[in-house]
């Protein structure tokens, strides 16, 4: 297949390494010029005769193309160096772009693996029915490099956090990694990094090197790095690199994904430090799993464990969900989070269009990439479809491991000297390369695709003799002045420092600036734009990747507020002071209250009393700037003090449980009855009113584990803060169930006489087969907590209420009295229909209540507790009762007939008005008492379509409900409720 580079296609520089020159890939003498508009092609070259003092005989020979304005052009290559001409050209100010004249060849770089045909993603020419062109320009990109090595020669590191690989897969060959400074099962960690025995690479799973396995990490490895062009199977995006495999099983949690992390990072941290001596070149990390819905705000460390990949050299690909989310607005981890250093990836499929099944987000998800039935390595040495946007990363992942091997010098120098820097020129390199794909347009960062060959292309333009200052930071930022620095290599010699305001045309330059640099004399509240320039032994850096700060001095809404320091009724409230602040507005209320409190302060802080105790209050602070004010900042809340031991002292923090697998479900004592999910390993319930337990008491307790899928047996127990003193000891064990358990857990937990008063905490602990400690879990402890707020108080002797019985009952509701007690407040009434699990519960004043909304002719059973002061009485014995039945009432009306039955309520009389619709017909009418007993009857006979009134005596029947029921001839029936007063 023949293909023409672009015009705009990659420099590829003879000079920059040996292997490179060995192919001569343009003429030699010509470039092609593409000029700003209006530049004179004849009399620019004229410019251009000399270059460090040697002649160019530099003509423009022909216009190649008039509406972009491109010129070919031939020069004395026997004179001057071609690369070195072609950069200063570059840099003229006439010049968009310059360019070798490169040669158009046969295609070769297609890799001779048999499989390579069904890889479209690669090289699409529809063989699997989707568009052709929809694919990431391999065989372009391979022409520049096919990956595994530096122009330096560091052996570039990819890494698969995943479940592992299968070892014995032909594909791999030697591109698995091996940490050749460690001695295979010695049992000792010879290269002193932390880890014993990692010769293959590690699994947290086993604190061991076997990484086997890999139904799902195999396929991602193979999209990686396959082995390419050995004559087997399929290749990787990168032919050579070296695969590291960290074994980290699905279904697991946070703790263990920064465990897996950490094992690229330390040997990473190694390799810079040893100057490549030891550890590993790893480059990027992929993972293709997560936490669907996950929040960012939640995971802080994980979030961040991504920026300190990326300090030491290393870009994180993480795969977003498998369906179809904004992750702006329902979140995801690993992909939501914010790290400079993490490139978030969704799936495409062979027609270049985002699956419907794949997450999206105009601030969270970087691009896609092709992942949907994508051909790769399997398990058990095979090869298979491999999909979802698990498939899609590792084509990134892939991507930056091939864009260190590119024959470029100033790029490695870089990452040896600024691995962050590289880190993110390498990202900035793959964002800006993308496809522009309408599927992705406003739903992504980028609106585009990954394509491989623009990436590598966009890194070979900027490569040049001469590297570029990096990681550019500004601090000490103050209204007037702000201090620059960066980094650069030992090959600069001078660096110019450019700088205007954020827009102007025209820079302000300062030759000769060394970092640090006091930027002086800069106006308040402006941005500004910085570029550096490097110049080193006959060559300069090229200008991009443009610095930007904000000088301080705005009239701004305050930052950072915290509340400390909390008494009773006082807290002290602080803020970032703002520099064109002349004071400061301050509002607080209690939470739920309509009015704030306003008061101006003159600094930062400030001392609030007379607050109330044990009472949640919400601030707000603004910003006075001559004599306007800001709008108020977000609200923080505190707390007060009082609350009692549960919400003032400061108890041990619930950490290193895994809840992914089994939590506890539900828990009922006293009068708590709370249903949860997995809380992440602890679920905080302490905002609740304080459940009341009374001296000397027994609680029933109920507990129950929930389990993702395997039941397994979990040790349930129960510690209370007797003493109140932030802690739980071995002599504050309420409850222990003595043995483990997979269903529900019934027994009772007992409140010493002797128990200190007051307000305090309960902890339920649920863990797999041992619940020893209540806090400080051992690293990998399976299971879940829950904290309550209680409140022990003296005996109150509430007794159980007595002779519980039904006063009435009909069709649809039943009235329960039972005996009064004496001291009771109030009473407590569970009810539900027999065989059911859930109660619905009300309180009432008086010993007795309507139940409402019952099914007809159903089975209740209710039980009944008095509330005396503080206590719940233990609960009655379940009272059943049955609601009202209706014998044999047909479920079909009476064809057309309209009646009613008034007044209703009624007394001594009820009136029948009815409409009896079929002349010659005769009808009968009934009325039953609330048990379905017939208490009368009366025939209607309709001599025509008639309208008759029927006057029915009631003296008889007492006060209550009934039903009257008229019923035509072929025995269809309609009924009425009535009410007796």
């Amino acid at each position: 297949m023949i293909r023409l580079i672009s015009l705009f296609s990659v420099a590829l520089m003879l000079c920059c390494t040996p292997l490179f020159a060995q192919q001569l890939n343009h003429v030699q003498g010509e470039i092609l010029v593409q000029f700003k508009p209006g530049v004179n092609a004849q009399r620019w070259a004229q410019r251009w005769q000399t270059f460090e003092g040697k002649p160019t005989s530099l003509k423009a020979d022909r216009l190649v193309s008039a509406p972009v304005r491109i010129w070919a052009m031939s020069f004395n290559f026997d004179e001057v160096p071609e690369s070195q001409f072609l950069q200063a050209l570059r840099r003229s100010p006439d010049v968009e772009v310059a360019q070798f004249n490169h040669l158009v060849r046969m295609r070769s770089t297609i890799p001779d693996d048999p499989g390579f045909g069904q890889q479209w993603q690669y090289l699409n020419m529809g063989q699997s029915g989707g568009t052709a062109g929809a694919d990431i320009d391999m065989d372009l990109a391979w022409d520049i490099t096919t990956g595994g090595v530096t122009v330096e020669g560091d052996t570039i590191v990819v890494c698969a956090v995943d479940d592992g690989i299968d070892l014995n897969h032909q594909d791999f060959g030697n591109n698995l990694w091996i940490n050749h400074a460690e001695i295979p099962d010695n049992e000792l960690d010879d290269d002193g990094n932390g880890y014993v025995d990692d010769y293959r690479g590690w699994s947290i799973t086993s604190d061991s090197d076997n990484i086997s396995g890999g139904s799902h990490g195999t396929p991602v490895a193979g999209i990686m790095g396959a082995k390419g062009n050995n004559g087997l199977g399929v290749a990787g995006v990168s032919w050579n690199v070296k695969l590291m495999i960290v074994k980290n099983n699905f279904n697991t949690n946070e703790a263990a994904v920064l465990e897996a992390y950490s094992y690229p990072l330390i040997q990473r941290m190694i390799y810079n430090e040893t100057d490549g001596q030891k550890g590993a070149f790893v480059v990027a990390a992929n993972s293709s799993w997560g936490t669907d819905f996950g929040d960012p705000a939640d995971a802080p460390l994980w979030c961040a464990f991504y920026d300190t990949l990326g300090v030491h050299g290393i870009i994180s690909c993480g795969a977003t969900a498998n369906a179809n989310v904004n992750v702006d607005v329902q979140g995801d981890l690993p992909t939501g989070c914010s790290s400079d250093y993490l490139i978030a990836v969704t799936n495409m499929n062979h027609n270049d269009q985002k699956v419907t099944s794949a997450g999206y987000g105009t601030v969270t998800i970087d691009l896609g990439a092709f992942g949907a039935n994508t051909w790769t390595t399997a398990q058990g040495n095979g090869y298979g479809p491999f999909g979802g946007t698990s498939g899609a990363t590792p084509h990134v992942t892939g991507a930056i491991g091939l864009l260190y091997s590119a024959p470029c010098p100033s790029f490695i120098a870089i990452a040896k000297s600024d691995p962050a820097a590289a880190a993110l020129l390498a990202k900035q390199y793959i964002l800006q390369g993308v496809d522009p794909n309408a599927s992705l347009a406003g739903i992504t960062t980028t609106g585009g695709r990954l394509n491989v060959n623009n990436s590598l292309t966009l890194l070979m333009q900027n490569c040049g003799a001469c590297p570029p200052p990096t990681s550019v930071v500004a601090t000490g930022i103050r209204d007037t002045e702000a201090t620059l620095s960066w980094n650069v290599t030992d090959s600069v010699n001078t660096v110019d420092l450019l700088w205007r305001v954020e827009g102007d045309t025209v820079w302000n330059v300062i030759p000769q600036a060394s970092s640090p640099y006091v930027l002086g004399d800069l106006w308040a509240c402006t941005s500004y734009e910085v570029q550096l320039q490097a110049y080193c032994n006959g060559d300069t850096s090229q200008l991009f990747n443009n610095f930007s700060f904000k000088t301080d001095g705005c009239c701004e809404i305050p930052v950072d507020l915290s509340a400390f320091n909390l008494t009773d009724t006082s807290v002290y409230i602080s803020w970032a002071d703002v520099l064109a602040a002349q004071g400061f507005i301050l509002r607080i209320r209690e939470e739920g209250a309509p009015d704030w409190n306003e008061l101006v302060v003159a600094a930062d802080s400030i001392l609030i009393s007379g607050l109330n105790s044990c009472t949640r209050y919400a601030v707000q602070v603004s910003t006075i700037c001559d004599t306007i004010a800001t709008d108020f900042s977000a609200p923080i809340f505190f707390r007060t003090l009082g609350c009692g031991a549960c919400l003032d002292l400061p108890y041990c923090i619930v950490d290193n449980l895994n809840a992914s697998e089994e939590w506890i479900n539900f828990f009922e004592f006293a009068t708590v009855n709370n249903t949860s999910n997995s809380n992440n390993g602890y679920g905080n319930f302490t905002d609740s009113t304080a459940t009341i337990l009374e001296l000397g008491a027994a609680y029933n307790i109920r507990m129950q584990p929930s389990y993702s899928g395997t039941s397994y047996q979990e040790y349930f127990k129960i510690w209370i803060d007797y003493n109140q003193d932030g802690d739980f000891s071995a002599d504050e064990v309420a409850y222990d169930a003595g043995s483990t358990t997979t269903t529900m857990l019934e027994g009772v937990m007992n409140i010493p006489p002797d128990a200190p008063l007051g307000a305090t905490r309960l902890r339920l602990v649920m863990n797999f087969l041992n619940a020893d400690v209540a806090c400080n879990f051992e690293s990998g402890t399976y299971g879940e907590v829950e904290d309550y707020c209680v409140e022990i108080v003296p005996t109150s002797n509430c007794a159980i209420p007595l002779e519980v019985d039904t006063l009435a009952v009909d069709y649809f509701e039943a009235e329960l009295g039972w005996e009064n007690i004496g001291p009771a407040i109030s009473y407590l009434v569970r009810y539900r229909e027999v065989g059911q699990t859930i109660w619905d519960t009300l309180s009432t004043s008086e010993p007795g209540i309507m139940l409402s909304a019952l099914g007809e002719c159903k089975d209740y059973e209710a039980q009944i507790g008095t509330i005396c002061g503080y206590s719940l009485s233990e609960l009655s014995e379940p009272f059943i009762f049955r609601t009202a039945c209706v014998t044999g009432v047909l479920p079909e009306p009476a064809a057309a007939l309209w009646w009613r039955a008034m007044p209703n309520p009624f007394r001594d009389e009820i009136t029948v008005d009815v409409e009896l619709p079929k002349a010659g017909q005769t009808y009968l009418l009934e009325y039953f008492d609330a048990r379905g007993q017939r208490r009368g009857s009366q025939s209607l006979y309709a001599e025509g379509r008639t309208r008759q009134q029927i006057r029915l005596a009631t003296t008889q029947l007492e006060a209550g409900v009934y039903l009257i029921r008229i019923t035509d001839a072929e025995g269809r029936s309609s009924v009425r409720k009535v009410v007796k007063e």
